[in-house]
């Protein structure tokens, strides 16, 4: 084995996200190890973190004590191991950074504490590890270069100032290499609140109900009801937006599906748009060592024609080497039809089709 990854809590570490809640919102910016009692059921992936000499052998007191602070249990806790990682990657490319990142490993320390009520009583958490990525965790002395939100900070400029989280990381033994392995969700202070939306993805905002698609046509982006008389335009506009979401749906698991049984090298297949619907794509995977973005657009008619918003242009300007776009018309048919795009023959198309319209 030369490397090995380990995932993350969701919304734990992110960064170029604005927070607009009234309380405030803070990332965690831990992970529990052990939480649950059943070993098998341990973060294992993380634990390989120790099984390597990983771990800097002494750590200044000053900086034992930035890691300790803040704490809002009531027991006391320890360093187990401290990890800084000088040699950074972005999704595979080196990330352009003088600084270092890094983490470490705390345990709880104390068998009883004392509770609310004035009460010694055994701690439950006894011997309950985390991983920690504090973003505010800052330390340069004693041969330290350690500054992660500037980490982070160089991840937004390079990523070309697109919100993002970061999924989880890989290390590089041998080359002894951290790599961020992150999704973007948006475009720099796009709101909090807009981004952490489990299952309202693509397929999933406005699907009330199965739509039998024998009563329906698309045509130039109206949906017309064959049998009669929708008179109120709201309701006209509801079906309409349903059906597009279903449609975009069904574009996306083709697609999945066709990326699932390729025989080109494709890896880490993730569908970014469940997970977080204001990505500026659908889906992400690792070809030869490569980090690709996939946009999918779906139809119900024959016809190739598909809009475009300003942060998907944006997006497809700036990784256009890595970018692709699938079409699917007559989506709902089984004799669908799939078109692949680059972003030369995205611009070639809307010159051919009118109707393809890039709007902002």
């Amino acid at each position: 084995m030369t490397s090995f990854k380990f995932k993350i809590d969701e919304k734990s570490l992110y960064y170029g996200i604005k927070n607009d809640y009234e309380r405030g919102q803070t990332a965690t910016v831990h992970t529990p190890i052990n939480q649950a009692s059943d070993p098998n059921k341990w973060h294992q992936d993380i634990l390989e973190l120790t099984r390597h000499n990983l771990t800097t052998k002494v750590i200044p007191d000053m900086l034992l004590r930035k890691c300790l602070r803040n704490t809002t249990s009531q027991a006391k806790s320890k360093i187990t191991q401290f990890f800084e990682f000088k040699k950074l990657k972005l999704d595979g490319a080196d990330l352009h950074c003088s600084n270092s990142f890094a983490m470490y490993i705390k345990e709880e320390i104390d068998e009883y504490i004392i509770n609310r009520n004035g009460k010694r009583v055994k701690n439950t958490h006894f011997g309950r590890q985390k991983l920690h990525y504090p973003i505010t965790l800052k330390f340069k002395s004693d041969g330290f270069n350690i500054d992660n939100e500037d980490v982070l900070k160089s991840i937004l400029i390079q990523n070309g100032g697109f919100a993002f989280v970061v999924r989880g990381f890989e290390y590089d033994i041998e080359n002894a290499c951290l790599n961020f392995i992150t999704s973007m969700v948006g475009p720099e202070n796009i709101l909090l609140s807009n981004v952490f939306k489990r299952a309202k993805g693509t397929g999933k905002k406005l699907l009330l109900e199965e739509i039998d698609a024998n009563d329906f046509e698309i045509a130039n982006d109206y949906i017309v009801n064959k049998q009669a008389k929708i008179t109120d335009i709201q309701s006209i506009f509801e079906m309409a937006n349903k059906t597009k979401n279903e449609n975009g749906a069904r574009g996306e698991q083709i697609i999945l599906e066709k990326l699932k049984t390729s025989t080109s090298g494709i890896t880490d297949i993730y569908h970014t748009s469940v997970d977080y619907p204001t990505s500026p794509y659908d889906i992400e995977y690792i070809e030869n060592g490569v980090k690709k973005y996939v946009e999918v657009k779906s139809t119900q008619g024959s016809k190739k024609v598909f809009n475009m918003s300003s942060g998907e242009i944006k997006f497809m300007n700036l990784y256009a080497d890595n970018y692709i776009l699938y079409l699917i018309t007559n989506v709902r048919d089984k004799s669908y039809k799939i078109y692949k795009f680059n972003k030369d023959q995205i611009i070639k198309l809307k010159q051919e089709y009118p109707s393809t319209r890039f709007y902002a």
